[in-house]
């Protein structure tokens, strides 16, 4: 707004010394700002990959003595669900921009989701192609034996993907960081202010695009090799069918990179876009996972507690039992068989390593006869 001083007069750009109308208001600049909407939705998801992730392990701990939760191995379940609570806290850097933060919020969030996101990915994703790999490697050897992933075998693909992982991460967060910027567009009022915007985590020059290319390749690589191994295990048949499920969420996770990748390149200009297109990806990814590998088992316990309910409901005449349904408990037979096969199998593993013990032994000029004179005869009946 023009204000006149006294005694003192001025000569505009028109050459007069009436000043020029006070310049209007502007009809305000569209920041594209995340609504408070998708900010809800996207805490709604984020809070059910917690309560899952948790209410889960917290399951697995108190079932822990169950056969059903020994044979998948507890541990084995407790990466999962530590996998997807990280994979979900990713939601929040994701949901932040400048409406509820400062710039230098916004440009910790933009490089601060990249590793939650693939952090998270790994660790749980590290669980599922160790069990599928174990899988194939004991029942295509040409002797079976029981499928056990044990601490060692999670742990030697986890390291490896975490560490491949983790070094790109540190070369692009070190040589070129995501950083927060609001870009305005070509739309101008008559005074040349700007009237449209989007506010985004950008590279400087593409130079993070090798990066991005990176950790895409390792991991797609790794996911395509997982569902290598899990069509190769289809016609596995393990206790509760934990291969099939494994297998389908495999499956699920690379169909939602083939989708979602391009979708996120896509909406990468409209911000609430692409908050949703991530946030949803995230969220398929991590529910997929618990439920696809919780969900049978509950379901399978809660078979098994009925019908041991309905045996020890059967009548006692002269102390012979007699159930109630004895065609009826196909489950637990299939699970004895089960057991059998496999105590047969761990015996035959044992004598035949008791075997190589003694011709190492007899090759040093020591008989085994003179170390275990007593158990000589058991394993001779053992043996292979």
């Amino acid at each position: 707004m023009w204000v006149d001083l006294p005694g003192k007069s001025y000569h505009y750009a028109d050459g007069s010394t009436i000043p020029p109308p006070t310049i209007p208001p502007g009809i305000g600049e569209d920041l594209h700002q995340i609504s408070l909407g998708l900010r809800i939705a996207a805490g709604i998801m984020m809070g059910l990959i917690f309560i899952f992730s948790i209410g889960f392990m917290g399951w697995t701990y108190y079932h822990r003595t169950t056969h059903i939760v020994r044979a998948s191995q507890p541990f084995f379940l407790y990466i999962i669900c530590i996998g997807t609570f990280i994979m979900g806290s990713a939601i929040i850097p994701i949901s932040i921009d400048d409406g509820i933060v400062s710039v230098e919020g916004c440009d910790i969030a933009c490089m601060f989701s990249p590793w939650l996101v693939t952090y998270g990915f790994v660790i749980a994703f590290s669980a599922l192609f160790s069990k599928t790999w174990r899988i194939n490697q004991i029942f295509h050897h040409p002797q079976l034996r029981r499928v056990t992933v044990n601490i060692k075998d999670v742990i030697v693909p986890f390291l490896i993907l975490l560490g491949l992982n983790t070094i790109v991460l540190i070369c692009w967060t070190a040589i070129s960081p995501l950083k927060w910027e609001r870009v305005h567009t070509d739309a101008r009022d008559d005074f040349g202010r700007p009237l449209d915007s989007t506010g985004r985590c950008t590279v400087e020059n593409n130079k993070s695009l090798p990066f991005v290319v990176l950790l895409l390749i390792i991991n797609m690589a790794v996911l395509l090799l997982a569902n290598i191994q899990a069509y190769q295990a289809r016609t596995i048949t393990v206790e509760f069918s934990e291969s099939k499920y494994i297998g389908i969420i495999n499956a699920s996770i690379l169909q939602a990179g083939i989708i979602g990748g391009p979708l996120l390149v896509i909406a990468g200009s409209e911000p609430s876009a692409f908050v949703l297109t991530a946030v949803g990806g995230i969220f398929v990814i991590c529910m997929s996972m618990l439920l696809l590998i919780f969900i049978p088992k509950m379901k399978y316990l809660q078979e098994w507690k009925k019908k041991r309910f309905s045996s020890r409901s059967g009548s006692n005449v002269s102390g012979i039992k007699v159930l109630n349904n004895p065609r009826g408990d196909d489950y637990e037979l299939r699970q004895l068989k089960f057991q059998i096969e496999a105590s047969k199998v761990e015996k035959s593993e044992t004598s035949r390593k008791m075997e190589l013990l003694r011709q190492a032994l007899a090759s040093r000029g020591i008989e085994m006869d003179d170390l275990l004179p007593n158990e000589n005869e058991s394993f001779q009946d053992n043996r292979v």
